[in-house]
């Protein structure tokens, strides 16, 4: 079947919105105030008695104050999650809303009319996009930032992953690996990972590995989503990285004990 889907990573036409967060604390440990974002929007394929939906509910934590602080950590968040740099957060969220909810019906529609004949094909057009977040403290008092995405676009199942921001608490700047590790850290940690992955697994060799359907088409590597705990950093693969997505999740926790001999 054609099929064109609508992508996070797109462009988007930024369409004006209004509104204010919902709720508000205190990052436990800083003194980074938050707020929340909030959108929730439904519409139908077609204006037709039982045609398809696509519903979106967005859920976003963001810093409150214009400092620079809080402009460094809400510019992040808005470029990881909508591709957007200038807005308000709420404006964010309900610009994306109402510009994933009219892609929905611009680029499906017509090939739900090729379709409507088949019931079997009528839930290929129920779409979701679901976005909740939340925040922890962690190593040093950053502020760790976690996405839960749930979509269905199509297809035989949805897709669920989480990504995950590290922000340093003073200056409220995103944390890379590039800030925690000395300069040619990247061969010993991929290494360390993969020991990870084997012990996780059970296994001693990649043949092992790929026996249960690990880095079948890739290498080991350090990906972008991880967190920074009090004791360990945690490593997040999300479905489709080094694993089919019945595997789901893949996390590895390695030690600051163990990642000491490549840190800064």
């Amino acid at each position: 079947m054609k099929r064109k889907y609508i992508l996070t990573g797109v462009t988007a036409l930024i369409l004006s919105a209004c509104g204010g967060g919902a709720g508000g604390g205190l990052l436990s440990g800083s003194d980074i105030e938050t707020d929340e974002a909030k959108a929730a929007k439904t519409v139908t394929i077609a204006d037709e008695d039982g045609a398809p939906q696509c519903s979106i509910s967005l859920q976003v934590i963001f810093a409150k104050g214009d400092d620079e602080r809080a402009q460094n950590i809400n510019h992040a968040i808005q470029q990881r999650l909508f591709m957007f740099d200038s807005l308000k957060m709420q404006q964010a969220v309900d610009s994306f809303a109402n510009f994933y909810t009219s892609e929905y019906r611009k680029n499906m529609a017509p090939l739900y009319r090729e379709d409507r004949g088949d019931e079997a094909k009528h839930a290929w057009y129920q779409y979701r996009y679901e976005i909740k977040t939340e925040t922890r403290e962690g190593k040093d008092d950053c502020l760790v930032y976690i996405v839960d995405l749930d979509m269905y676009e199509g297809g035989a199942h949805g897709i669920r992953q989480q990504l995950a921001m590290n922000f340093d608490a003073q200056t409220g700047r995103l944390i890379t690996y590039d800030d925690i590790f000395a300069q040619g850290y990247q061969y010993r940690l991929r290494e360390m990972l993969l020991d990870e992955l084997k012990r996780q697994t059970e296994t001693n060799s990649l043949d092992e590995l790929h026996a249960k359907d690990y880095l079948l088409t890739m290498d080991i590597y350090a990906p972008r989503n991880f967190i920074l705990g009090d004791d360990e950093i945690t490593f997040i693969y999300n479905p489709y990285e080094i694993a089919p997505c019945d595997k789901g999740n893949t996390e590895l926790t390695l030690s600051y004990g163990k990642l000491r001999e490549i840190m800064k």
